[in-house]
């Protein structure tokens, strides 16, 4: 790449693209500039974040002035890296310039009315579906065929025919026309003029790769990251961002209202302090550990009671039911999985159906599943109870025993109520768990069964020796998303049980997360429970990577 460059003339004209790119760079750094001298001239409590936050979003808004410079002494020398450099300015500019327009277009508030309006209009939509129908049938068909050319042409007229008419009742057209009002502000011109410039000077400058002398290794390289670009954003904007903020609040003291001040590790402090005191058999716990001090569980030695006390024993309890969440989780969904996968697996008609049925509760809402499930669970009209009914009354005739009905309170008994809650779960866990041991048995060579067949293996001898060593790696990786899912569990304990406040027995620990940020209002608190919990799952996630790792059956 060097020597090509070399050979150009040192006297060529610049093209045209670089030489306004060099003057934009310029208008770049000046409002990269002008945003950051705005940021550090707030006097306020910037949006109530305090002074670090103030001081970050400065030096982030100077980042595009140093990139911009870079660029600009870069093209002048005509080096590669100068014009990576002017293509990541201008379609971050052209993106940002995008976002803004379609808030001033008011799209984002749009977009709850439109939804509304087509849901109110959906029998349009029936129009798509038969014509997705008709081009589906018209595409079984013969090329030859003249019937399929005549289904095609008529799925497509029905199917733009519907979409017409979806759009014009859910009322694009006065959305059409209120976008074209909102250029009655000068703002929105100027912002449509930085998109479209931006975007053609990027375009302009991809094309000047034979100029810096791009070689093929280098073209392919770019364009994977002009399309992993949309995830990139994505994550900085709505993962990165927020994640730098929390880490910030989890050493301050922020609520709601106030300036957040750094107080260093005192949350954690709070969150991690325990304490063991011991006490006479007959006394109270309480009275061994400190003031401020609960307690989280006891045993007793000889004459002596050992008491285990915490400054915030909410916390503690929230990660044991997590774990225990976990650990039941786990049996009762990748157990059931493997036998589903085999079933599934087999040549038996209809088997694509059921596989379908059993992914269903993946993919269903969990809120929509919950309200289900807790009429199930209720303890007078729900199904389980009903069911343990029919059991004991039948044991109880047939055989002359004396079982009680136990009416199983399933969402208040601070004994069931998290069992429940792993139910549910692992319903809807189990067809996913399913459909990745159902990939991971037909990557398996017939051949192994074969040869084993022809040993003498009987299925059980081919399940045990051949099926489960060559699902190692997939029973690894179930088992790794099981526990990250179980550790992560919120929705089932937040829409399965409407009492408030939550039974202790069933809050999680993203759960106690979630109250101590969002009821209390203890954002500060809130996350450093947040990174306890991360470095949790990332403990966790290690632990059982160094155990894959030394498992040889991996390895094989």
């Amino acid at each position: 790449m060097t020597a090509r460059i070399q050979e150009r003339p040192q006297g060529a004209a610049y093209p045209p693209a670089l030489l306004v790119n060099i003057i934009w760079n310029i208008f770049v750094i000046g409002g990269s500039l002008l945003l950051c001298y705005t940021i550090f001239q707030v006097t306020e409590d910037f949006f109530s974040l305090g002074r670090p936050v103030q001081l970050f979003a400065g030096m982030v808004a100077l980042l595009p002035a140093v990139l911009a410079a870079f660029a600009t002494l870069a093209l002048l020398q005509r080096r590669p890296a100068g014009r990576y450099a002017a293509l990541v300015i201008n379609y971050v500019v052209m993106v940002m310039a995008g976002f803004v327009l379609l808030h001033l277009w008011g799209v984002f508030i749009g977009l709850d009315y439109i939804s509304g309006a087509i849901l109110q209009n959906v029998q349009y939509t029936l129009g798509l579906a038969l014509a997705y129908a008709l081009y589906w049938l018209a595409g079984r068909m013969r090329e030859d065929n003249p019937l399929r050319l005549l289904l095609e042409r008529v799925a497509i007229a029905i199917g733009m025919l519907s979409l017409l008419l979806l759009l014009w009742f859910a009322g694009a057209v006065n959305a059409a026309f209120s976008i074209i009002s909102t250029y009655a502000n000068p703002v929105v011109w100027l912002v449509t003029a930085i998109m479209i410039f931006s975007g053609l000077l990027a375009y302009r400058i991809l094309h000047l790769g034979e100029y810096f002398g791009e070689t093929p290794q280098q073209q392919a390289a770019w364009q994977g990251w002009l399309m992993l670009s949309p995830n990139v954003i994505g994550f900085v904007l709505f993962f990165a961002g927020p994640l730098l903020l929390s880490f910030y609040l989890s050493f301050t003291n922020d609520t709601v209202g106030n300036v957040p001040e750094i107080i260093g590790l005192r949350n954690y402090g709070e969150i991690l302090s325990l304490q063991v005191g011991s006490v006479e058999v007959d006394a109270n716990p309480r009275t061994a550990l400190d003031r401020d001090y609960g307690v989280l569980g006891d045993i007793v030695i000889g004459q002596t009671r050992y008491v285990l006390g915490a400054r915030d024993p909410l916390f503690w309890q929230s990660i044991r039911n997590t774990i225990v969440f976990c650990l039941m989780l786990i049996p009762l969904s990748v157990i059931p999985a493997i036998f589903l996968s085999l079933i599934l697996n087999s040549k038996l008609p209809g088997m694509k159906f059921y596989r379908a049925i059993y992914f269903l509760p993946s993919v269903a809402a969990v809120v929509g599943t919950a309200l289900i499930w807790r009429w199930l669970y209720d303890p007078t009209i729900g199904y389980f109870n009903f069911i343990i009914t029919q059991i004991v009354g039948f044991l109880n005739s047939t055989f002359g025993v004396s079982l009680t009905d136990p009416r199983i309170l399933w969402l208040t008994d601070q004994g069931v109520v998290l069992f429940s809650l792993v139910l549910l779960a692992g319903w809807q866990v189990v067809g996913f768990n399913t459909v990745l041991f159902l990939a991971g048995l037909q990557s398996i060579p017939q051949q192994l069964y074969e040869a084993a067949y022809v040993d003498g293996a009987n299925r059980w001898q081919q399940f045990r020796n051949v099926t489960l060593p060559m699902l190692s790696p997939t029973t690894f990786f179930v088992i790794i998303t099981t526990v990250i899912t179980g550790l992560q569990v919120f929705n089932e304990p937040y829409a399965l049980i409407a009492a408030r406040p939550m039974p202790t027995a069933a809050t999680t620990a993203v759960y106690y997360l979630y109250n101590r940020g969002f009821f209390r209002f203890e954002f500060g608190y809130a996350s450093s429970v947040a990174w306890v919990l991360f470095a949790l799952i990332f403990v966790v996630t290690l632990v059982q990577f160094r155990i894959s790792r030394s498992n040889k059956a991996y390895e094989e």
